[in-house]
């Protein structure tokens, strides 16, 4: 819920959609005006299983529309684009964990809760790794060079800095 309060907060209306969507009825949306981006939520789940959600990102992606990420909806737009996951051998859970901001080199603190993560090394070059785990030097964020995609692998919206990571919301 605190999701929506952050996204409305940072002046978007909102309308919520089931992870059956049908893509080409939201490009179609998009184009008419009624839209401007499709957000992905967090899981629960193994990204590698949800292969019907991955076809229809990968139809939002080849149609450019802006798109964010959070944690399972991260894992799936990376997917999406063709790049790996793993199974972490210890999950991230709980508050603190401590996330470099590889643009500014900023310290976020974080809340995470998940067990996989995204392989920095299946990255391609037309992406970037946007933030790092220092615990462990997982990736926590990516953004696309040239498309208006960006995703995270933590939770902003669980406000542990407390507001560390509210600026991504208005960055979507």
């Amino acid at each position: 819920r605190n999701i929506l309060n952050e996204l409305t907060q940072a002046g978007m209306d909102v309308e919520v959609i089931p992870n059956s969507f049908d893509a080409d009825a939201l490009v179609k949306r998009v184009a008419d005006g009624e839209i401007d981006g499709v957000f992905l939520s967090n899981g629960p789940g193994d990204p590698l299983v949800l292969k019907k959600e991955q076809e229809q990102i990968k139809k939002l992606i080849t149609a450019k529309i802006p798109m964010f990420g959070i944690c399972l909806g991260h894992q799936l737009l990376s997917i999406s684009h063709g790049y790996d996951t793993f199974k972490l051998i210890f999950g991230h859970h709980g508050g603190n964990h401590p996330v470099k901001n590889e643009k500014t080199g900023v310290v976020e603190i974080t809340a995470q809760n998940h067990g996989f993560a995204v392989d920095a090394s299946s990255l391609s070059s037309d992406c970037e790794i946007t933030s790092t785990n220092l615990n462990d030097n997982t990736v926590e964020g990516i953004r696309h060079k040239s498309l208006p995609i960006l995703s995270i692998q933590y939770h902003p919206e669980a406000s542990p800095g407390p507001h560390d990571s509210s600026y991504l919301f208005k960055e979507f």
